[in-house]
């Protein structure tokens, strides 16, 4: 896991969250719990199709930090979504390797809790006896993965980066709903450079 070094206003990215939230559903986005910002003239030509985009709500432009951050990334971005975990809930153990070898993931929490872990695990694919579909308490993930996972908890405005070809999950078992702002990348020089910058968390 690594963070980059700086601190984006959680006010600015709460005040496009709500914008976006009044007038765009989860529950209409890939899986139920995401909204695709951009339109589909926003977003490589090679994911522009692809079911984490799809539907486009079109409200990007409408939306001036989350868009002062799309632009400020020097490359093609294949996918630009807020992602919303419902209290007391987590997902269901998982990788995303579906958006190819070429694509890094970003993550900016705009709203969370101190119930919320990131846990990510040592493996890069789903063993028998567990599939996508299982979900565990934090305290059975734990025990079933002890010394074999790290668990972290992400602070509202920071940028992260971790490798999420690896199996991992997120649980909330706070009392509101966790929010965040998720961007997919391809790697190119201008990338490569931009993660150096980012230290070790």
């Amino acid at each position: 896991m690594k963070k980059q070094n700086r601190i984006y206003d959680v006010d600015k990215l709460i005040k496009d969250k709500k914008f976006v939230e009044e007038r765009c559903n989860y529950e209409d986005g890939a899986f139920g719990h995401c909204i695709s910002l951009p339109n589909n003239f926003q977003i490589s030509k090679s994911h522009s199709e692809h079911h984490n985009n799809l539907p486009y709500a079109n409200i990007l432009n409408s939306c001036l930090y989350f868009k002062e951050i799309f632009d400020s990334f020097e490359t093609e971005i294949t996918s630009f979504r807020l992602l919303r975990r419902k209290a007391n809930s987590s997902y269901g153990l998982h990788e995303d390797k579906d958006m190819g070898d070429e694509i890094k993931r970003f993550q900016i929490p705009i709203v969370t809790n101190s119930d919320c872990w990131l846990c990510v695990t040592h493996y890069d694919k789903i063993s028998e006896g567990w599939t996508e579909e299982n979900s565990y308490s934090m305290e059975d993930f734990g025990r079933r993965f002890k010394g074999r996972h790290d668990s972290y908890q992400l602070e509202p405005g920071t940028m992260y980066h971790f490798d999420v070809t690896k199996i991992h999950t997120l649980f909330n078992d706070g009392d509101a709903d966790r929010v965040t702002l998720l961007i997919d990348v391809k790697v190119n020089d201008w990338l490569l450079e931009f993660i150096e910058g980012f230290e070790d968390f």
